[in-house]
């Protein structure tokens, strides 16, 4: 077989389709260049054989196999992901009809399709919910890849946080942001409560949108040894760990799924009693992209597992880990600006990487503000929905724009808003904000930014009016 002869293994399942040797150490930039290429190729060679949307354009486009490299192949943009998403999934047994089904029904991130499949969904800056699956064998190449990166990254005086190993007792992980179905972080979280990691840590979620006092006063009772979460929702419990209602002591504390800048990591480490501090790059499609670095000015990119493009407006990234849904040239809106020399290993970028969203505020009843996390809204899920904003109209409301797929009949249009104005009265009565009302509005599009050119999942409607 074609594959056999390059160097690799390959069976009928992709939890057996392995390069050999893939944990060993490299020792040179041409080493690894050939080891990626070689993941490369044999991803292309999986998907040829079990992915009619590759096989096709790989056909049409007459790409070479044994010589490829992902300049060969078009952009993949999440919208084409998912209307291609039946003929670009490698296992036949899945369907976005089957995982829409599996969607409706299980709130529980430790749900499996199939027994098998972690599914994970979100909406992300594009505003297009995409729905991303990942096999056993997917999350083993992943640990295996970002372990090999990790060993090479950093010296070994590189400081760590001191964790009580020593004491009788598990290691208690916390996770503060949106907990309530399959999003990445309480998905993470979701895993180590879970087979052996469960023996050895007490992991946690706290749900962002839950009001800020409940969240506080959960925190202080559990006392969590590290603190992780979105960088906003950190910093808002920063404030309280500063007035005084909070009081907990993390011996680490990582930043994730928005832009983490310098000054935010010294606010974060000062206010929890000095706390390592680190943030992390991740996103839903590749799960761990990036680490940062001890300078807190620079971060790593995880390279071993996934191929970066960098262009001014963009990023496009090829996973070598996911065979269920290979992505190859995956478009994203993050830029990333780099410092390393252009073709070296480790690819080490600016700090500033992630994705950034206003943070909508609300009076409630009692004339208190509080905030209701992007990531919340990112991640509401309602089949036949393809898109929706939020636009802050006053104090007390906002509209909600949402795109429906055409293909459904009236009925079908109609439950679907209903399951978006639903689902939001779920979160604003979570929130504690029962007074505040939402007009959600079907719409045939919802257009980027005029300025910028990006899509915006909330905007501030009385800045613009």
């Amino acid at each position: 077989m074609e594959s056999v002869e390059k160097g690799g293994v390959k069976n009928e399942s992709a939890d057996n389709y392995v390069t050999p040797n893939e944990a060993q150490p490299l020792r040179g930039q041409s080493e690894l260049t050939t080891r990626r290429l070689k993941r490369f190729r044999q991803l292309v060679d999986f998907a040829y054989d079990h992915s009619p949307y590759y096989k096709n354009l790989i056909d049409e486009l007459n790409i070479d196999r044994s010589s490829c490299v992902p300049g060969d192949f078009p952009e993949l943009t999440k919208s084409r992901l998912m209307a291609n998403f039946d003929e670009i999934i490698t296992d036949p047994r899945l369907s976005k009809s089957a995982v829409t089904d599996f969607l409706d029904h299980s709130k529980d991130p430790r749900d499996r399709f199939l027994d098998r499949y972690t599914v994970m969904h979100t909406s992300g800056t594009s505003g297009v919910v995409g729905y991303f699956l990942f096999s056993p064998a997917d999350r083993r190449r992943m640990a295996r890849g970002m372990l090999l990166r990790r060993r090479q990254r950093a010296p070994a005086s590189t400081p760590r946080p001191k964790l009580p190993w020593k004491t009788l007792r598990r290691l208690r992980i916390a996770f503060y942001g949106a907990t309530g179905g399959h999003f990445a972080g309480v998905t993470a979280v979701a895993r180590l409560q879970q087979g052996l990691p469960r023996l050895l840590v007490d992991a946690r979620s706290f749900e962002v949108n839950s009001p800020l006092s409940s969240a506080v006063e959960q925190l202080n009772t559990f006392q969590p040894d590290l603190l992780f979460g979105y960088t906003t929702a950190l910093k808002l419990l920063a404030e309280q760990q500063n007035n005084g209602r909070l009081s907990i002591s993390p011996r680490a504390v990582a930043a994730t799924g928005e832009t983490v800048t310098r000054s935010d990591m010294k606010f974060l480490s000062a206010s929890f009693d000095n706390a390592w501090l680190s943030s992390a790059y991740a996103c839903t499609e590749h799960m761990m992209m990036g680490y940062s670095n001890p300078d807190g000015e620079t971060m790593t990119l995880v390279d071993e597992n996934l191929l970066f493009e960098l262009y001014d407006d963009h990023t496009l990234v090829t996973n070598l880990f996911n065979f269920t849904m290979p992505l190859i040239r995956y478009r994203m809106s993050d830029i990333l600006e780099p410092v390393s020399a252009p073709g070296t290993s480790p690819i080490i970028v600016r700090n500033l990487v992630g994705r950034c969203e206003k943070m909508p505020d609300f009076l409630n009843a009692r004339g208190e503000r509080d905030f209701i996390s992007p990531h919340t809204i990112n991640e509401i899920f309602v089949r036949g929905v393809s898109r929706f904003q939020l636009q802050i109209t006053g104090d007390t409301s906002f509209d909600f724009p949402i795109c429906i797929d055409p293909g459904l009949n009236h009925q079908k249009q109609l439950e679907a808003r209903s399951g978006v104005e639903k689902r939001l009265g779920e979160i604003l009565r979570e929130k504690g904000l029962d007074n505040v009302t939402a007009n959600v509005q079907v719409v045939n599009d919802i257009p980027v930014n005029r300025t910028t050119r990006k899509f915006q999942l909330i905007v501030d409607r009385r800045a613009i009016e």
